[in-house]
């Protein structure tokens, strides 16, 4: 896919106050721990997470989404009133309906002719909605665009506990949940405008997108909690990626940084490693907040451009992996 009118003027995110800590996660888990002969920092070692945050109450996430939508609008000098569609791209629901997108659409206080509506896919969501979003900029049917994500991990979090405190949970049982024991809450927005708004001209050039949808069965995740075959989905996930990479770079070329899904250390060096990338190029998130899910690509391209990894001129591209399996990158010409 290629864009010819569609720019990216502003990057913003919301991260709570409220800290929780690998340490207090094996903390809580100690009865576990102890009869599985396990130390306590194996999985901050293992995963390179030392916390994760969490809202204080469920719809916080939704609130935090509108919030960086505002400041996505703010930064852009961009009026609610000339939004055309807002597309929320959360994993996270707290409910099926009505969709996230309508009550964002609701706190940010946007006219009635602004589209809205929710994209789902996993952790990939929000750049499958930057696509959703270009498309319509490039086809000439919106001219400013919101895509917004709000994670919140705080019932799966809970709820997983609350099965490895069980008397009869076993190393199986922490295997197939360890990949919930990194998720944390944060919420993030893009504003994607039509070229003749925009006044940054940082250029949405275009991206790649490839699926292996046989690996659908690797992860099932819900509210209650996420089972998860780790290992084979980083090995699978990271295989998609190669060839996406390989497509990129045909058609895209190289880039200067790289926003990547933060999932854990694991993911992160194994993904540099095998793409090629100097992992000085890839910022890591992860390590403060855990996997924020659709939130993340965002909130590192953001936290990238803010520590002056990027300049006028330099290429900025995107990473995104989601269970499914689902693998897209986009460029974005500084």
């Amino acid at each position: 896919m290629r864009y010819e009118n569609v720019c990216v003027e502003a990057l913003s995110h919301e991260i709570p106050d409220q800290v929780l800590t690998t340490e207090s996660l094996e903390s809580a888990l100690s009865p576990l721990y102890n009869r599985l002969g396990m130390m306590p920092g194996w999985l901050e070692t293992v995963t390179g997470i030392k916390a994760r945050r969490m809202w204080n109450a469920a719809d916080d996430a939704e609130k935090a989404a509108a919030r960086a939508a505002q400041k996505a609008l703010t930064e852009g000098g961009v009026a609610r009133a000339q939004v055309d569609v807002l597309v929320s791209c959360s994993v996270y629901k707290q409910n099926l309906e009505p969709s996230v997108a309508c009550k964002v659409h609701h706190a940010l206080g946007l006219r009635p002719s602004a589209m809205n509506f929710d994209v789902g896919n996993a952790c990939l969501g929000l750049l499958s909605g930057m696509q959703v979003v270009a498309n319509m900029i490039e086809l000439g049917q919106a001219k400013v665009g919101l895509v917004v994500a709000g994670e919140c991990s705080r019932e799966v979090t809970r709820n997983t506990l609350a099965k490895l405190r069980a008397p009869d949970a076993g190393m199986q049982d922490y295997k197939d949940n360890l990949a919930t024991l990194t998720l944390g809450s944060a919420a993030s927005a893009v504003l994607l405008v039509h070229k003749s708004l925009s006044v940054q001209g940082h250029k949405l050039v275009g991206g790649v997108t490839r699926s292996a949808s046989e690996h659908a069965g690797l992860c099932y995740g819900g509210n209650k909690g996420m089972t998860t075959d780790a290992t084979k989905l980083l090995a699978e996930g990271v295989r998609l990626a190669r060839s996406t990479w390989d497509e990129f770079r045909r058609e895209q070329g190289e880039a200067r940084a790289y926003a990547l899904h933060q999932v854990g250390k694991a993911n992160h060096d194994t993904v540099c490693s095998t793409l090629g990338i100097d992992q000085r190029s890839a910022l890591r998130i992860y390590p403060e907040i855990g996997n924020v899910g659709a939130a993340s690509v965002a909130i590192a391209a953001a936290k990238t451009v803010e520590a002056g990894h990027v300049g006028v001129g330099d290429t900025l591209a995107l990473m995104g992996i989601g269970s499914g399996l689902n693998v897209s990158m986009m460029r974005i010409d500084w």
